[in-house]
């Protein structure tokens, strides 16, 4: 364990002593109903002791939030270049304020792209329709300013993921994409259709290639510290028939779950090499947080990228849940991670949910009404993390829920939490 400075900040202690006397004013001294919301809320949650922390952060720590393409298009679609270039300041601004110092931007959520890809088609949260042009480059800005403001920025892509079947026709047929779709012995080889939606077929080394030429050409055009991906691997629930000729064609000996598991590691490791191969950029990869559901529902052999080198510089693991879950509590799924990775060179970010603030966790059995009656979850995980050698940060989950709409809840949290990241 490192050897960590228990003591409180004069700053901290401060921020402390203010959420106090916030939290405890009476009443009347609110002069509307959202004071008088958080003012009851704070009462009744464990608030005001978090506000500083034991465990104080370190100078190269990642203090990041993802930015979706949902948070995006409400500044993006319809928008001048000005517009869009004026919306981005103020989103980065808020970041800064709230003390991080990474954005990881969603720039390719479905086969499609915020960027004049020769690739992809612009997605339609672009520009209101797929192929849609906006006159200007989305991501040369969002890059430009990241680093002009001071933040290191990540360009997040969906690498298998694509658009709906129904949509498809939109693409115009210039994209691999398009032109795979239209023929069928291609369809079949390298792409997958599951639930009304295209994929990208990782057991096809053809999509797999287009996956990585579309890395190289972000990496190559803008001004990107590093490429992210999520947890978008096989689609959870393919039937076993689905790709049953494919892998009896391969000819493998594995079985039919570990041949789509080598499938995954194969692009996985492809895209790293790919990466590095660009420049000193960081390849970085979110799964989910329950290790078994990697392994056995989209195939995503975490484990094994974790203790071997050459699959990323860091695993973002979703640890969406809070202390009190009856079946995967927080203190728990952190150190499953933590003890698993042991690559060098490889770290974590954890990543956590504000987004659940205020809001009944329908799975968490017992512990269904954590979110409803704290206000300090994240800031006791973000203090928590802080605890393990081989976690380097944490990523906020997103934007929006903390910045554009919080609800009462999140404001509190918001306090808590930024007070420890500043």
């Amino acid at each position: 364990m490192k050897q960590f400075v228990f003591i409180r900040t004069l700053a901290a202690l401060g921020a402390a002593v203010m959420a106090a006397a916030a939290l405890t004013a009476p009443a009347a001294a609110y002069d509307n109903e959202a004071d008088l919301a958080l003012a009851a809320l704070g009462n009744a949650a464990a608030v005001a002791d978090s506000s500083a922390s034991t465990h104080i952060s370190e100078e190269n720590e990642v203090r990041a939030i993802w930015i979706s393409f949902l948070d995006l298009e409400p500044i993006l679609s319809g928008k001048s270049e000005a517009e869009f270039s004026a919306g981005v300041g103020e989103m980065y601004q808020n970041c800064l304020d709230a003390g991080l110092n990474t954005v990881i931007v969603q720039v390719r959520p479905y086969g499609d792209s915020f960027y004049p890809s020769d690739l992809f088609p612009w997605s339609s949260y672009a520009y209101g329709a797929i192929g849609a042009d906006p006159g200007f480059d989305p991501l040369e800005i969002l890059a430009n300013k990241a680093h002009a403001m001071g933040l290191t920025i990540e360009a997040w892509v969906n690498p298998l993921r694509l658009m709906y079947e129904s949509e498809i026709e939109s693409v115009p047929s210039r994209y691999p994409v398009r032109q795979w779709y239209d023929d069928s012995a291609k369809r079949a080889e390298s792409l997958i259709s599951y639930g009304g939606r295209l994929y990208l077929n990782p057991a096809s080394s053809e999509a797999r290639e287009l996956v990585c030429d579309g890395v190289r050409e972000i990496l190559r055009n803008y001004d990107v510290d590093g490429i992210h991906i999520d947890d978008y691997f096989y689609p959870s629930g393919l039937p076993f028939d689905y790709d049953a000729a494919s892998y009896a064609a391969s000819g493998s000996a594995l079985s039919q779950a570990d041949w789509r598991r080598e499938n995954i590691t194969a692009l996985v490791g492809e895209m790293y090499e790919t990466v590095k191969s660009c420049g000193d950029y960081t390849f970085g990869i979110s799964p989910q947080g329950i290790v078994e559901n990697d392994y056995n529902k989209v195939y995503a052999d975490v484990a094994y990228w974790a203790s071997h080198e050459g699959y990323c510089d860091y695993l973002a693991p979703q640890i969406y849940f809070g202390f009190d879950h009856a079946t995967a509590d927080y203190a728990s799924v952190l150190r499953e991670w933590s003890e698993m990775t042991t690559a060098e060179g490889v770290t974590l970010r954890i990543g956590l949910s504000p987004y659940k603030s205020g809001n009944t966790d329908q799975y968490a059995g017992s512990g269904m009404n954590e979110w409803v009656e704290n206000t300090d979850i994240i800031a006791r995980q973000i203090d928590l993390s802080r605890q393990y050698d081989n976690v380097g940060g944490v990523i906020l989950f997103r934007y929006e829920q903390i910045f554009v709409s919080p609800n009462a809840s999140m404001q509190l949290e918001k306090k808590n939490f930024t007070a420890l990241l500043q």
